[in-house]
């Protein structure tokens, strides 16, 4: 059953192969998986860092990218706000925060995790179908290689 409403007492299957990473995964899931606080992160991307390559010319001068950032700011508070109902619904306390990407944005992630020691990463994959949505989308898999805490890929069925 792939219902977003499962009941409290469907187990939780662990795959485990007597590997060390194994037994430190299922040794440290019943603490990940309690509830705890969350915070809700959306990245945003500073358009004055796409000048170069998204506008030329004359056109370059009439971009008032000061003014762009600022509506990319506004528009991700409003993006992780979302973020957090649908987690307060879901039962999680929840706050938001939109941090601006100072590089790429599973890198943002990655440090942001890191400034606010956050005990695990839980993001979704991206939504591609067929044969590849058996793999990750760039961020999700760029998170999972590179953090140094628990990850979780959640996909879409």
């Amino acid at each position: 059953m792939n219902s977003p409403d499962r009941n409290a007492g469907d187990p939780l299957l662990i795959c485990y192969d007597g590997s060390d990473d194994a037994k430190h995964a299922i040794q440290h899931a019943p603490a990940l998986l309690v509830a705890r606080p969350a915070l809700v992160l959306t990245v945003w991307q500073p358009t004055a860092a796409l000048g170069g390559f998204s506008w030329g010319g004359e056109a370059a001068g009439m971009v008032d990218f000061v003014e762009l950032d600022r509506a990319g700011a506004d528009d991700a508070g409003r993006v992780a706000d979302e973020g957090v109902r649908l987690a307060r619904e879901a039962g999680l306390e929840a706050e938001a925060i939109a941090v601006k990407a100072t590089g790429p944005v599973w890198k943002t992630i990655v440090e942001t995790a890191d400034a606010q020691d956050a005990a695990a990463i839980v993001m979704g994959s991206r939504g591609l179908t067929g044969v590849r949505s058996m793999l990750l989308g760039s961020v999700s898999s760029a998170v999972v290689h590179h953090a140094d805490r628990p990850t979780l890929v959640v996909h879409r069925s």
